[in-house]
């Protein structure tokens, strides 16, 4: 065993050889020259505490120093394992940038990143959900520019009635700007109606925009901040073009069939507002759906203060009944299977019918992060529910067992974004659509990107190999 005289004489040697890189690997295995700096001054950091230190008296006491003196190299081995793996990672950021290409990196790795710089999901993704197809070009194909000159708060697609020959356009698309006018625009391009006063009166903004279920029957419901409701019929006509007439120059010419054109007029219908509470307290109107049971059309309204009211399609009370106790109320209704309504809250859902004016069954409920978004499973009879809640997860529940009526939590998707999803069930697929809630930071620098979910592959579980959901 070394004397002290001799270790300490080890020990500083060992310092000076460090200092002046005699501790350094071939050339060709140099790290980074951060990392030899750093290797550097913790070497000599730790001979110089060493030579202060060990004053040992026996061959125990100098054998227990050394012991510490090594444990303390072992943990800086590992921190600058972790260093070195740090840094790693920031080149193969740095390559991916420079490339233009995304970099996998481990889900943990990922997830910590974004919450510091959004812009680690423009240039990342997720090693264990690695998506299938990141080729847009080939399955996105840009079509046309609509309501190029208009700055859209609010759009939908209103369905016509399919005609005889055919010839007709499909849909509409419905916008409603900044200004709270109403423009309606053919897929083709074509202005059908152009910044129409939806009359809700100087200084209100439209918070809420809804269209007619069926289509045989156009309306429009609007809704602005004050709580106000205003409701439009419009009127579509087709008009024939004029045919060529005898004598004209081009009647040698082969003519192209006439091609229909749109003409929209719209009249002023009713309007009506949430009833006041009996406490006093302000009532916001949060949802807003228009629903037809039969030859009856009526209004369904959901409140801040967690109320649901049917109107009559006059805009007289039908009735209505506190459906949740939830701070912010009902945030949103989708139509459901039959007469039913979809109704959410910031934690829990559940089944409204506008006819009786009760919920039918006790709201499902169980999770910690507010609801963000809310969708159906179309493929199975509306009995599946598909949750976006605000940390960025999307659960699944089921809420049909046999002939039972249940709330039973069926799937997770995999963990891809920080932000909340906007979703859309399509052909057996989840589109989603990160969207930052109205109090994140920065949110100009996240990438607004459309996720495609495979709800099949979801179903058939998770191994340990790579997704490909």
């Amino acid at each position: 065993k070394p004397s002290p005289n001799r270790l300490r004489v080890w020990l500083l040697r060992a310092g000076q050889a460090a200092a002046e890189g005699g501790l350094a690997r071939p050339r060709s295995a140099h790290p980074p020259v951060a990392m030899r700096l750093c290797l550097v001054a913790l070497l000599c950091t730790f001979s110089a505490r060493a030579v202060v230190a060990l004053e040992c008296k026996d061959a125990a006491s100098c054998e227990a120093e050394v012991q510490s003196l090594v444990n303390r190299l072992g943990e800086m081995k590992t921190e600058m394992k972790g260093k070195q793996l740090t840094l790693a990672a920031l080149e193969e950021l740095r390559t991916g940038v420079l490339s233009g290409k995304r970099v996998e990196l481990p889900s943990a790795q990922r997830q910590h990143l974004e919450r510091g710089s959004p812009v680690i999901s423009e240039v990342t993704f997720d090693a264990r959900h690695r998506p299938i197809s990141t080729n847009v070009s080939r399955h996105f194909k840009p079509l046309k520019m609509l309501a190029e000159n208009v700055e859209v708060k609010f759009h939908t697609f209103l369905g016509l009635k399919k005609s005889a020959q055919k010839a007709g356009p499909a849909a509409l698309l419905v916008t409603v700007d900044t200004a709270s006018k109403l423009s309606v625009h053919a897929l083709d391009g074509d202005v059908l109606l152009d910044a129409f006063d939806l009359g809700h009166g100087e200084g209100r903004t439209v918070t809420h925009l809804a269209l007619s279920p069926k289509e045989d029957n156009h309306f429009i419901v609007s809704a602005d901040d004050g709580g106000d409701v205003r409701v439009h019929d419009l009127k579509i006509t087709a008009q024939k073009g004029k045919k060529s007439q005898p004598g004209d120059d081009d009647d040698d010419e082969p003519q192209e069939p006439k091609k229909k054109k749109l003409q929209i007029a719209t009249n002023f219908s009713c309007t009506f507002a949430l009833p006041p509470s009996s406490g006093g307290e302000a009532r916001k109107l949060t949802a807003l759906l228009p629903i037809e049971r039969g030859s009856q059309t009526y209004f369904v309204t959901g409140d801040s203060l967690g109320g649901m009211a049917v109107f009559f399609r006059n805009g007289t009370l039908k009735g209505r009944v506190k459906v949740t106790e939830d701070p912010g109320g009902v945030q949103g209704m989708l139509r459901s299977q039959g007469q039913m309504i979809l109704f959410y809250s910031s934690h829990s859902f559940g089944f409204f019918s506008a006819a009786q004016i009760d919920v039918q069954y006790p709201p499902c409920s169980g999770w910690n992060s507010p609801l963000f978004d809310i969708a159906l499973d179309p493929s199975s009879s509306s009995s599946r529910v598909i949750l976006a809640l605000a940390d960025g997860d999307v659960i699944v529940f089921s809420t049909q067992s046999g002939k039972n009526k249940a709330c039973d939590l069926t799937l997770k998707f995999p963990h891809v974004s920080t932000l909340p999803f906007k979703l859309h069930a399509f052909r057996g697929h989840i589109m989603a659509l990160p969207t930052p809630l109205p109090e994140t930071p920065r949110q100009e620098e996240y990438t607004r990107e459309i996720f495609f979910f495979n709800l099949a592959a979801m179903d058939a579980g998770y191994g340990f190999a790579p997704t490909r959901t």
